[in-house]
């Protein structure tokens, strides 16, 4: 089986920076202290950095880490009620790390589905009102025939069909047409002179 390996991002790296200090701190601290809670703000970085890394590895690094402090406690210290408080401590912290993971990873794919349904309704918009397929219109007075069997002028159906409006102009071969014809059309209406 062949495994796909994947750069660290900055993100990540950041992330594994954190946990080695707080990890560093966990061994400082004595074992009343509840030194799981800064591995939460870690568990939080893929909501708010751009290379969202999982937060069900930052899980696990995070839950190496507090073992590895349980494992140090215990090999380090006596062994007395304390060590029964750090283990519950422990136990609670990995419990709460993964609670929070998994919110954290409902509310990414929640994010994902978002987008991906904002990319369909603005593919959607975009081709909203766009005309398509086959319209049979009349070569004569080019109304065009709607799905009902009404006729319609192709401007009607066009601005009903459409974001498109219509203003009037002439055409360069119309527009010479009308100008060679108007002063005959005034000289017979007016009559001769």
């Amino acid at each position: 089986m062949k495994m796909i390996s994947r750069p660290l991002t900055p993100s990540f790296l950041i992330s594994l920076t954190a946990a080695a200090l707080l990890f560093a701190l966990d061994l400082i601290l004595p074992l009343g202290w509840v030194v799981w809670l800064p591995y939460i703000g870690l568990v939080l970085l893929p909501l708010w950095l751009p290379h969202r890394e999982s937060p069900l590895v930052l899980a696990g690094l995070c839950t190496c880490f507090i073992l590895l402090g349980l494992l140090f406690d215990y090999l380090y210290l006596p062994s007395d009620g304390l060590l029964a408080v750090g283990i519950f401590n422990r136990a609670l912290g990995i419990a709460v790390l993964w609670g929070i993971a998994a919110l954290v990873l409902r509310q990414q794919r929640i994010e994902d589905e978002r987008e991906n349904l904002i990319h369909q309704l603005q593919d959607a918009l975009d081709n909203m009102k766009t005309l398509r397929g086959l319209l049979p219109f009349c070569p004569s007075c080019k109304k065009i025939c709607e799905v009902d069997g009404y006729w319609s002028r192709i401007e009607a159906y066009v601005a009903k069909h459409s974001m498109a409006e219509f203003t009037p102009g002439l055409c360069p071969e119309c527009e010479q047409y009308l100008c060679t014809q108007l002063p005959q059309e005034e000289s017979v209406a007016h009559g001769p002179r």
